[in-house]
C-alpha cells in the first residue's frame, strides 16, 4: 500500500504534453511547441567553458552539501549587488535546481497539518511540494482583471494561526505577473503582523518588461529573518539542464536545508557549480540580452491574441508566459463536442493545429491556457496565429 502523500500527487500535465509532442515529431509532424518554460538560447560561452575546464581539471568529486564556498560567496555578492540583501555564505545553500531548494525549504519549515498559502493560479509544483511535506494548501485567488496580482487584503483574510508559510512568485509562472514595490510592501506589512515564514521564488528575477522593478520581500524591515529567497541560473542564464538553484535564508533555516540535502542528494553537481559560478560572476549582460528577445516575442504573442473574440489576455509583465483567460470560449463546441475546460481546447489545438500549449487546469485555472514565448520569433508568430484560428473553429 502506497503512502497517502503519494496518492495526492498528480502527473505533470506539462510533461505529458512534452511526451505527446515527441510522439508527433517522430511521426514527421512539425509541432510548434509553446508548452515548456525553457529559453531557446544556448548557455553562455563562459558557462560552457567553465564546465569544460571543471571536467578537464578533474573537478568531478563530491563537494560540500551546501555547495562550494566560492559559488556561495558569488551568490552573496549577487544578492548584495542586485537586491541590496546582505547574506553570508553560511546562509546560502546551492541545490540541484530551484525546485530542490523549494522542496527542502518546505520540509524544513512545514509540519503535518500546517497551512501554506499559495497565490492562485500557481506553478503546478507548489501544492504538490507542500503536500509532500505534509502541509495543507490554502489558495489565495487572484483575478485576470487585476493582472493576476496578489492583493494584500486577500492575504490578510486568509492568514490564520495555522499559517506557517506564504509562497510568493514574482515574476510569476504561469501568469507573467510582476508585483510592484508598493504591492510587495503592502504584502510585507501584512506578514509582519503574523508569524508566517515566506518562501519567495525569484527564479525569473531578470525577466521583467517595460521597466518594471524586482523587489524581494526580504528587502523590507523585519522580513529578512523570516524569508527564504529562492533563485537559480536555469532561466537567467539558459542553464535548465545544468540543474543549479540556490536559497538564501536565516542561518537556522539554511542549516536545516543543507542537512536535508546532505541526506537526500549529498551535494549539487560539481561541474555544474563551476559553470554556475561563471554565469553569476559574469553579471547581468546575458539575461538582459535574452530579455530583449522575450520583450519582442511577448509583443508578437500579445498582438496575435489580444483582439481574438473570447480571449482576455493581460499584457505579460515578466517571465516568458502569456496566460489568457478563455472562459467564454469554453461554453462552445468543437466538432460537436463541448469544451467545458481548457484541457479539451489544448488537446484540439495540438491535434488539429500542431501547437503545444498547457491548459490552465495544471495551474488551478481551468478557464485559462499558458503559452510560453521562449521560442524563436517565427515560431511564436506562427503558433499564436494557429491558436487564433483554432478559436475561430468554436461554435456557440
Amino acid at each position: 500500500m502506497l503512502t497517502s502523500r503519494v496518492s495526492r500527487l498528480s502527473i505533470s500535465q506539462t510533461l505529458a504534453i512534452v511526451e505527446k509532442v515527441r510522439t508527433l515529431r517522430k511521426q514527421g509532424v512539425t509541432v510548434y511547441d509553446l508548452s515548456v518554460g525553457e529559453p531557446d538560447h544556448p548557455s553562455p560561452k563562459e558557462v560552457k567553458e567553465a564546465g569544460h575546464q571543471a571536467i578537464d581539471s578533474d573537478f568531478t568529486k563530491y563537494t560540500a552539501a551546501a555547495g562550494i564556498l566560492e559559488l556561495r560567496q558569488a551568490i552573496c555578492d549577487k544578492l548584495k549587488r542586485d537586491n541590496d540583501l546582505e547574506y553570508t555564505p553560511k546562509q546560502v545553500v546551492v541545490g540541484n535546481g530551484a525546485k530542490h531548494i523549494l522542496a527542502s525549504a518546505l520540509l524544513a519549515l512545514v509540519e503535518p497539518g500546517d497551512e501554506v498559502i499559495i497565490p492562485e493560479p500557481c506553478w503546478l509544483s507548489y501544492p504538490e511540494l507542500v503536500w509532500l511535506a505534509g502541509g495543507e494548501v490554502v489558495f489565495a485567488p487572484t483575478k485576470v482583471e487585476d493582472g493576476f496580482h496578489l492583493k494584500a487584503e486577500v492575504l490578510e483574510r486568509l492568514i490564520t494561526p495555522r499559517t506557517k508559510v506564504v509562497m510568493l512568485n514574482s515574476p510569476c509562472n504561469p501568469t507573467g505577473a510582476v508585483l510592484s514595490g508598493s504591492e510587495m510592501e503592502a504584502i510585507a506589512s501584512v506578514l509582519r503582523r503574523h508569524k508566517a515564514y515566506v518562501i519567495s521564488d525569484e527564479i525569473y528575477e531578470y525577466l521583467r518588461f517595460d521597466g518594471r522593478e524586482h523587489v524581494s520581500p526580504a528587502h523590507f524591515p523585519g522580513m529578512m529573518e523570516r524569508t527564504v529567497v529562492v533563485n537559480g541560473v536555469s532561466k537567467s542564464f539558459a542553464m535548465t539542464g545544468w540543474r543549479i538553484g540556490y536559497g538564501a535564508a536565516p542561518l537556522e533555516i539554511a542549516d536545516a536545508i543543507a542537512r536535508i540535502q546532505s541526506q537526500m542528494t549529498s551535494s549539487p553537481c560539481s561541474v555544474s557549480q563551476k559553470a554556475a559560478l561563471a554565469g553569476i560572476q559574469s553579471g547581468t549582460a546575458y539575461p538582459e540580452m535574452m530579455n530583449v528577445d522575450f520583450v519582442r516575442r511577448r509583443d508578437i504573442c500579445h498582438a496575435a491574441l489580444k483582439d481574438v473574440p473570447g480571449v482576455q489576455l493581460p499584457r505579460p509583465e515578466g517571465a516568458f508566459y502569456a496566460f489568457p483567460q478563455i472562459q467564454s470560449i469554453l461554453t462552445g463546441t468543437i466538432k460537436g463536442k463541448p469544451l467545458k475546460e481548457a484541457t479539451a481546447f489544448a488537446e484540439y489545438v495540438l491535434d488539429e493545429y500542431h501547437v503545444a500549449i498547457v491548459p490552465g487546469t495544471a495551474f488551478r485555472a481551468p478557464d485559462c491556457i499558458r503559452l510560453s514565448f521562449a521560442s524563436a520569433d517565427d515560431i511564436v508568430k506562427e503558433a499564436c496565429g494557429r491558436v487564433a484560428a483554432a478559436v475561430a473553429d468554436i461554435k456557440h
